[in-house]
């Protein structure tokens, strides 16, 4: 499979960390996630982590600080990715330079207490203005970048909104914006 800058990946694992984020994922707010889990209705999250391609063989992640690794092969289970189908040649340049310039920049602890303390207790606001300034997670990382190059926010009011599964079932309900290249 021939993968392209701007590519979105997604991952998932079992390991403890994950599976802690994964859980914060399945509703918006703690009492959502009760009511959800007694009515039976609960949703399934099935990534944790994102990435974006900066070229056919290289991915840019937010681990500690961003960085550039190599893609390697499509893993066999626990992958999603998709394409932006609006990108240009000039897009793919502006994409890499963008994301280019955060190489070495750090997590941010504060942006998970934010989403935390807006799944305690249902109020955006934290997730929307607790963070350091110019850092970010994963999710709101790739997020930034679409978001300066094409003025994408994937269905949110901020960026630091998004959750990987907020992005993922943005994607799959969006797919005049979006082909799914694998989903395993």
């Amino acid at each position: 499979m021939d993968l392209q800058t701007g590519d979105i990946v997604m991952t998932d694992s079992d390991k403890f960390g994950p599976r802690m984020v994964k859980f914060l994922m399945t509703a918006p707010t703690v009492w959502q996630h009760i009511w959800r889990k007694l009515r039976g209705t609960q949703e399934k999250v099935k990534y944790y982590h994102l990435a974006m391609m900066l070229d056919k063989e290289n991915k840019i992640e937010q681990q500690w600080k961003v960085q550039i690794k190599a893609f390697g092969s499509v893993p066999s289970k626990g992958c999603f990715i998709a394409r932006y189908k609006k990108a240009t040649p000039l897009d793919f340049a502006k994409l890499r330079a963008a994301s280019r310039e955060d190489i070495g920049k750090n997590w941010d602890i504060l942006n998970v207490l934010g989403k935390t303390l807006t799944w305690l207790t249902g109020i955006p606001l934290f997730a929307q203005f607790i963070q350091w300034p110019d850092q970010n997670i994963c999710v709101n990382r790739v997020a930034d970048w679409y978001n300066v190059v094409f003025k994408y926010k994937f269905g949110a009011l901020t960026i630091e909104e998004l959750t990987t599964h907020n992005m993922y079932k943005w994607i799959k309900n969006h797919p005049e914006d979006f082909d799914v290249l694998v989903e395993n």
